[in-house]
């Protein structure tokens, strides 16, 4: 139990994750609080993704996985290209959700975004997928308020994850990944794996020959490793390291974007267990090249992004009741984006962190944890044509607090309840702080800039959950009820000088949201496995901004499974209700809103073991075409994939 204890979010594959899921016959976590637990006792509301689940999905991206759990919105700028929200706020390019791979931040700072096309894993290396709801900035930082999501892959140490899988299908489709794992010695091993996609555009509704030219096949390559190595004294490290090239489209309000992107990145962490605790600290460098990028508003630009980060935690017990957690935090970015900006942005973040864990009784605990961020701007070179700002203007720190408080209350042994408090911070990107972008109208030069005084937001949430058991079904449903307020949104105030028209990025009035999920599954690997959620959700704004309805009011999931033999067949069905959307008019730089239809999506699955080591399987998606955004119709997907193990 010493080791069971005695971990940290950013060590998830130093935790042997199979050892004690067959202890204790349930998935466990490291993710919700930094100390490792059985999900049932996680006091923060999350929900996880197995391996097995994934296997049985049929969805050939993570975003697909996503979709069918509650309170999840996904859009679409192209079929190669998505964006995910928790509990709304669902923006083009824009992310208030946390996205990490075995703990390594993947959220783009420069653009407050989330590429998942260029998160450096494949499906069959996953273990879980652990998605924590309502602000976590406490433990893991600013533009954490919406929620966590932490992909964690298999431990190359005590998983042999060895496989090659190749898929075909309509729109031109053609994938193909490997993945082998090598024992190096007693307590250390190593996993590479490789991967190639492509498929054809489809699906514009907007087909002129001018947006023909820009539409770009979406491209994805990639190659990592992942390494664990026991050392002699009983410590562990840990090191990573991937690329990933991705040629993608993405639409903002009805203007393309196409670009090439390539990231690189490199992780190591160092675990090791003293008498004052488990010590653990990480390090990593993530960097970002787009050699091209393309827009029909403001033309071709260049960008490099540059970020690295120092972590380092213990995690303690003082008595049987009460465990400890206390970290630290160095981040640097650094952000050059051609035209788009002025000069090199640069953003440097140091931090402090507190976790306390008391369990008053085996049926009740709390969790609380704070955190103080503090946050250095600044820019360098000469500032382009049009610039209002000096580079001394950018020259100013930004601090605040994020809070989160969580009770759990067993109050049977089929009953559950959780209750939830958080304070996080949604802070601006350095394009919202940085931007500058000149476009030609009518004689008439029109700039869109960012603004150095931007603050962060706070964004508050409550949140109540009840779990139950139903023994006669093998089944768990929750209820859970939520409110969030935000404080406040990034938005624009406009002004004309002469013949120039400015756009300046402001700090608007906030939002409220309210909502409730319903959920009821049975998994069972063997037999009928069946799941469905139901999500109310309403958007109320302080202001009018024309934010209303921008996500669907009601949303509805449901699977079906059931194998026999050597045969599985899944069904996976999807319902959202009519959204609204922005639509930007190129020629008059003038915004509209129209309304997106509430649309079905429906996937089934076929799949054959035609041995041990060999499989098939056929699968489809969105057998009745939708919008789920204006610009991009999603239309039929058929594919036939083989895998083999070896």
């Amino acid at each position: 139990m010493a080791t069971f204890l005695s971990a940290g979010p950013g060590e998830a594959q130093d935790f042997d994750y199979h050892r004690f899921e067959s202890l204790f016959d349930e998935q466990v976590t490291v993710s919700a609080t930094g100390k490792p637990e059985r999900i049932s006792d996680s006091p923060m509301l999350m929900e996880v993704i197995s391996a097995d689940d994934i296997e049985h999905s049929g969805a050939r991206d993570i975003p697909t996985l996503l979709h069918r759990l509650a309170g999840v919105d996904i859009t679409h700028s192209s079929p190669g290209t998505a964006d995910v929200a928790l509990g709304g706020y669902i923006e083009p390019l824009t992310s208030r959700v946390m996205v990490l791979v075995n703990g390594r931040q993947v959220y783009f700072d420069g653009f407050g975004a989330v590429f998942w096309s260029s998160l450096p894993v494949e499906l069959d290396e996953i273990r879980q997928i652990e998605v924590i709801r309502g602000p976590q900035s406490a433990l893991y930082g600013f533009n954490a308020v919406d929620g966590v999501i932490n992909i964690v892959t298999f431990d190359p140490v005590d998983d042999q994850v060895n496989s090659a899988r190749m898929r075909v299908g309509n729109h031109a489709r053609r994938d193909a990944s490997a993945t082998t794992t090598q024992a190096l010695g007693d307590g250390s091993g190593v996993r590479l794996t490789v991967a190639s996609d492509h498929a054809h555009d489809f699906g514009m509704a907007v087909n002129t020959p001018a947006d023909r030219d820009f539409a770009k096949n979406p491209n994805r390559r990639q190659a990592s490793f992942d390494a664990g190595f026991a050392l002699a004294d009983g410590s562990h490290l840990s090191l990573e390291g991937s690329h990933v090239d991705v040629t993608e489209r993405h639409i903002l309000y009805n203007t393309f974007i196409d670009m090439r992107m390539v990231t690189d990145s490199i992780k190591g962490s160092y675990v090791r267990d003293t008498a004052l605790g488990r010590l653990n600290a990480t390090a990593y460098l993530t960097a970002i090249d787009m050699p091209w990028a393309q827009t029909q508003t403001f033309g071709a630009m260049k960008l490099t992004d540059r970020m690295a980060v120092g972590q380092v935690s213990d995690l303690f017990k003082i008595g049987p009741a009460d465990s400890f957690r206390i970290g630290g935090e160095v981040r640097h970015d650094s952000m050059t984006a051609g035209n788009l900006t002025s000069g090199t942005l640069t953003g440097d973040l140091s931090a402090g962190s507190a976790m306390w864990e008391h369990t008053f009784s085996p049926a009740v605990s709390t969790v609380n944890a704070v955190r103080y961020d503090h946050f250095q701007l600044a820019r360098s070179g000469q500032p382009a044509a049009g610039d209002i700002y000096t580079n001394a203007e950018f020259d100013r720190a930004i601090g605040g607090v994020s809070v989160n408080s969580a009770l759990i209350d067993k109050l049977t042994a089929s009953d559950t309840l959780r209750l939830e408090f958080a304070r996080g911070l949604k802070l601006p990107s350095l394009t919202n702080f940085g931007l500058i972008e000149r476009y030609p109208l009518q004689g008439t030069t029109v700039y869109f800039l960012g603004n150095p005084d931007l603050q962060p937001s706070a964004v508050y949430n409550y949140q109540t959950a009840w779990d139950h058991q139903w023994h006669d079904l093998d089944a768990l449903s929750r209820i859970s009820l939520f409110h969030e307020m935000t404080m406040h949104h990034v938005g624009t105030s406009y002004s004309l000088t002469g013949d120039q028209a400015t756009q300046i990025t402001q700090m608007s009035t906030g939002s409220v949201a309210n909502g409730i999920e319903l959920s009821l599954q049975h998994k069972e690997r063997k037999g009928i496995r069946w799941s469905g959620n139901y999500t109310f959700e309403r958007l109320h704004e302080h202001y009018d901004l024309g934010m209303r309805n921008e996500q669907p009011v009601h949303k509805l999931n449901g699977t079906f499974g059931y194998a026999w033999d050597d045969w599985e067949v899944d069904l996976s069905a999807s319902y959202a209700s009519a959204t609204k959307e922005y639509v930007f008019d190129r020629t008059t730089l003038t915004s509209t809103d129209q309304w997106v239809k509430g649309a079905w999506q429906l996937a089934p699955r076929l799949g054959w073991r035609a041995s041990d080591s060999l499989s098939f399987e056929l699968s489809a998606e969105n057998l009745w075409a939708y919008r789920d955004a204006g610009p991009q119709k999603m239309a039929a997907s058929y594919f036939l994939s083989m895998k083999i193990s070896y």
